[in-house]
């Protein structure tokens, strides 16, 4: 019975105290930003990534495989974006 009594006790004293919402004490980034300077082909002794898009909802960023001894291909058409 005693425990009955301290449970409600308890939350009704948390709800009495409120609560309290401490601002953020940094400043909040909005993600990697690639540009001029950042490099779009990572290059390996069989072959290259190439980076494509814009970064945009419309092109995102995406990395394609490009092998060694071959013509870059066409880019590959932009994923469908989920709904």
């Amino acid at each position: 019975m005693r425990l009955r009594l301290i449970i409600p006790a308890a939350l009704a004293a948390a709800a009495l105290a409120g609560c309290t919402v401490q601002e953020p004490t940094y400043q909040p980034t909005r993600g990697a930003v690639v540009g001029d300077n950042t490099p779009r082909t990572v290059d390996y002794p069989n072959g290259r990534y190439q980076l494509y898009g814009d970064g945009t909802a419309s092109s995102p960023y995406y990395w394609a495989w490009i092998p060694a001894g071959s013509a870059p291909p066409s880019p590959p058409p932009i994923p469908p974006t989920r709904r």
